[in-house]
Parts: structure tokens; C-alpha cells; sequence
């Protein structure tokens, strides 16, 4: 049997003022692909370890793209990616199956269902009875479209994400046992009039865990064969947008819709329990520094790159100089190209004023004037291990670190995702040796965090991934939708 393996990857963010043209891509095409996969916690690594191991079974390696978030992507660029990844299959054709690593809530000027567009190109290509099976974020935005033109969906469990391996691998089993004849895939699907913020979105614990451990009881029972939650990438400011519930049952239709309407109503019954708590930087500094000991984790979620922020603000830094000084040790970062150059040519040990943050997303944020001694000046790599896509490297070009009494503060030329301590370690900064850690990320970041935060702060600031949902300029968005229409019904 001939599988064919691609990917396509990035989640929008509307209010995000970076575009995500083909540059912010990074595209495999081939058989590299699927090099280098060993040992991360990937998509692909879970599928290839069971459709590597099948004697019977050829894996045609197509095309991979994925970005990290950003604003929906200009037309021609998905429509060039897209364009690739159905060329490399058609020259391939016939496959008895398909594989694809999704996100699912990507977005295109024109194509606010991206994702439902790659499903339904790939199907009319393969045709109505080759399996298509895809892998999703728990944050997918899953259309009716997506779910009539796949086979079967396949959601990520864990927030912080950590079950990345395991989704592709019971990604490739399902579709496996389809081609095999063991298996008819049926799905149900759930949509809820709500988004979410996500920093209370957590398997871990919470409102969302309760629902997601139900699908999980029914999976690990047998009755049915995926069971996903999806609280959105909430910052989709498009008319089709809302959290939902799939199941995937084997040939029972109506189990799959009976579950499936069972659990949406649990989700939606427990709505309210989401509005996080939130701190302002000055009283987030004010607590940390009262302490007398211990790590605090600066949730700075409201300019997460991870979720489409530009990583430049300076609103933590500014409420670290008007608590300043003090003797203990912050860590914070910040994006800005100007101000790398400016340390690089200052050199390690020059002392430098720079005008940080403020630059990508003036309709957010404010520069801030820092004066800090250069400590030490990098080329940005770094690899993640902890648990969330451990083993992958990441890049936030050159890097600086620029210290001021206890202020240490990253600057980088490039936003990157933060959800690993080693963008400090890389450059020889220690977390656990901080009293403040400022990480830009809603939730992801507390996996690998988990054995060094005493506390962890959510950050009331503005920016473009904030969950501070009124204060967002809505167009498109569904009316009414919880919370902003706190009396929002459903069904």
C-alpha cells in the first residue's frame, strides 16, 4: 500500500501585525520530510514509527510547510504552497491513502477555512474513497467542511502540548486500519458558540480537563476510537469560528453523535470557569518581589509569538524599572532587531542605552529606554527539552543579553516560541535561579516549566493574543458568542 505523507501548518491570528508570507515558512519537500525525526515529539515522528514498521506499506513523502503564528496568509502564498503540496501528489498518484500534519486553524486572505480548503483540494484529487486522514492542534478551529471532506481528525489531548508524537501515531494506526478493512471511520461533530482563553485551557487541570478526560475513558475503553475538545485559537475574528467536540467512532454513526452531544454539553455547562485571573505588571512585580524565595513564572500570554503576538512588548520591562532596584534576578525579553545590532557592534562588556519594543506593533505598545552592560551576544539557536516538541530546534536570530543590577533582559531579532527554558539557558541565564521569569506563552510553557515555577502570574497587558477579548476590535465574529454576549445560548 502507498501512503502519502504532507504537511501544512500555521494558526492565524487576525489582530496579529505579522504577516505570514512565504518567508515565515520553513518547507521540507521530499524525502526530507521525514529526516531527522528520531526522538522529537512530532506529528510525523508518532505516524512514521507505525507506518515505518508496516512491511506492507510505502510512505511517499510530498511536502511540508509550517509556519508559527501570525496574521491569515496573503493569497498567493497558500496558494503557492498549496499549488506544491497537490502537484507532488498528483505526480504520485494513485496512493491508498493519505496522511496530513495540520494545525487547523490556519487562515488565508480570501480562504478563512484554509484548512477545510487543503482537505477538500486533497480529496477532490484522490477522490471519494482513498482515506485522508489529518492531525490537529487542540486549538483547531474545526469546520463542517474539514469534517466532510476527511476520512478521519485526529486532536492533540494535551494543553500545554505534549501529545504531539502520540496524535500522529494514532493518526497513522486509524488510517492503517482503514486500508485494512479493520476500520470505518465515522465522525461526529459539535459546534459552540464560545472562544476561550487559553490560559485556562489545560489538561492538567480545570474546567477542560474534566471534559477531556471523558473522551479519554471512552477511547481507552474501546467505545470510541478519537475523542477531541477543541477550544479554539480564539483570536479568529471570522463568521465561522467556534470551539467544538469530534468523535470518532468505528462504523457507529449514531454512538459518535450521541458522545458527542454528551460532551459539548459538559464543555458548555462549565463555560464561566474560564475567565482567568489576571495580575497588572506593577502588582505582578510588587508580589514577586515580596517573596522571600522561589520562581515566578510572568505569564505574559497577551504578546505570545506562539500565539501570533510580535513578542516586542515592553510593558513588563517598563513595570521592571519602576520596581527597580532590586536585588534578586529578572528575566525578561523582548524583540528587536534594531537593538541587537546596536549591543553587537557595542561588544560584550560596552555598555549601551537602546530603545526596546514598540516597533512591530505600535497600535499595542510603547518603546521603553533600557541601559544595560552587553553580557553576552549569540547566534539565537536552540533546541526544546522538555516535554512540548522536545527535540526541536528553534531560531530567534541573534540574540543579546543586556543586564541592569537584577534586570537580565533577551534581546532577539526574531519572535520565537516560549515554551522551553532553554531559550534562558542557551544563553546562560538559569530560570530556576530567577525570582521573575517573564515567558510569552498562555499555557504550553508550564509543561516544561513545571519542576521550576513556585508561582506563576498571568499578565493583564494589552497585545494581539490578549484574552482580554473586549478589548479586541471585533468585525467578523459571530454575535452572539460567549463572553463577549455573556448571555449567549446554545443549543
Amino acid at each position: 500500500m502507498r501512503i502519502a505523507v504532507g504537511k501544512m501548518s500555521h494558526e492565524a491570528n487576525t489582530f496579529s501585525s505579522q504577516a505570514t508570507d512565504r518567508s515565515r515558512f520553513a518547507v521540507q519537500v521530499g524525502p526530507e520530510l521525514l529526516e531527522g525525526l528520531a526522538g522529537t515529539n512530532t506529528e510525523l515522528a508518532g505516524a512514521m514509527s507505525v507506518l515505518a514498521a508496516a512491511p506492507d506499506i510505502e510512505v511517499i513523502p510530498l511536502m511540508g510547510a509550517k509556519a508559527g503564528s501570525g496574521g491569515p496568509l496573503p493569497a498567493d502564498t497558500f496558494r503557492e504552497l498549496l499549488d506544491d503540496l497537490l502537484a507532488r501528489l498528483r505526480a504520485v498518484l494513485p496512493v491508498d491513502g493519505v496522511l496530513l500534519g495540520l494545525h487547523g486553524a490556519m487562515m488565508a486572505d480570501g480562504e478563512p477555512d484554509a484548512t477545510g480548503a487543503v482537505l477538500q483540494a486533497v480529496r477532490q484529487l484522490v477522490g471519494p474513497d482513498v482515506p485522508v486522514v489529518g492531525t490537529l492542534d487542540l486549538h483547531a478551529n474545526v469546520t463542517r467542511r474539514m469534517v466532510a471532506e476527511a476520512t478521519a481528525l485526529v486532536g492533540y489531548h494535551t494543553a500545554p502540548h505534549i501529545d504531539m508524537f502520540d496524535t500522529g501515531k494514532s493518526a497513522a494506526e486509524i488510517l492503517v486500519g482503514t486500508l485494512a478493512d479493520k476500520l470505518t471511520p465515522t465522525m461526529a461533530l459539535a459546534r459552540l458558540p464560545m472562544i476561550i482563553p487559553p490560559e485556562t485551557s489545560r489538561h492538567t487541570d480545570g474546567p477542560l480537563s474534566e471534559v477531556i478526560n471523558q473522551a479519554l475513558a471512552l477511547e481507552q475503553e474501546g467505545t470510541i476510537l478519537h475523542g477531541s475538545i477543541y477550544p479554539v485559537q480564539p483570536w479568529m475574528d471570522t463568521e465561522d469560528v467556534a470551539s467544538s467536540v469530534l468523535i470518532v467512532t468505528n462504523n457507529d454513526q449514531e454512538l459518535a453523535r450521541s458522545i458527542c452531544d454528551r460532551l459539548a454539553h459538559d464543555f458548555w455547562d462549565r463555560r464561566a470557569q474560564f475567565v482567568p485571573e489576571m495580575v497588572s505588571p506593577d502588582e505582578a512585580f510588587r508580589q514577586a518581589l515580596a517573596r522571600e524565595s522561589g520562581t515566578v513564572i510572568f505569564c505574559d500570554s497577551a504578546d505570545a509569538p506562539s500565539s501570533g503576538g510580535t513578542g516586542d512588548s515592553a510593558v513588563v520591562l517598563q513595570a521592571a524599572l519602576k520596581a527597580a532596584p532590586f536585588s534578586v534576578t529578572a528575566l525578561l525579553n523582548v524583540v528587536d532587531p534594531a537593538a541587537v545590532a546596536q549591543a553587537i557592534e557595542a561588544g560584550v562588556g560596552a555598555t549601551v542605552t537602546v530603545e526596546v519594543g514598540g516597533k512591530l506593533a505600535p497600535e499595542f505598545f510603547q518603546p521603553v529606554s533600557f541601559t544595560g552592560r552587553v553580557r553576552l551576544i549569540s547566534d539565537g539557536a536552540f533546541r526544546f527539552k522538555g516535554p512540548g516538541m522536545r527535540g526541536v530546534e528553534h531560531h530567534m536570530g541573534r540574540a543579546v543579553v543586556l543586564v541592569q543590577g537584577g534586570i537580565h533582559l533577551v534581546v532577539m531579532e526574531r519572535g520565537v516560541t516560549q515554551w522551553d527554558p532553554q531559550l534562558y539557558r542557551s544563553l546562560g541565564e538559569e530560570p530556576a535561579d530567577a525570582r521573575v521569569v517573564q515567558v510569552r506563552s498562555p499555557a504550553a510553557f508550564r509543561a516544561a516549566y513545571a519542576g521550576i515555577a513556585d508561582e506563576i502570574l498571568i499578565i493583564a497587558s494589552p497585545g494581539a493574543s490578549s484574552s482580554r477579548f473586549e478589548d479586541l476590535p471585533w468585525y467578523h465574529l459571530p454575535r452572539p458568542i460567549y463572553p463577549l454576549d455573556p448571555d449567549t445560548t446554545w443549543p
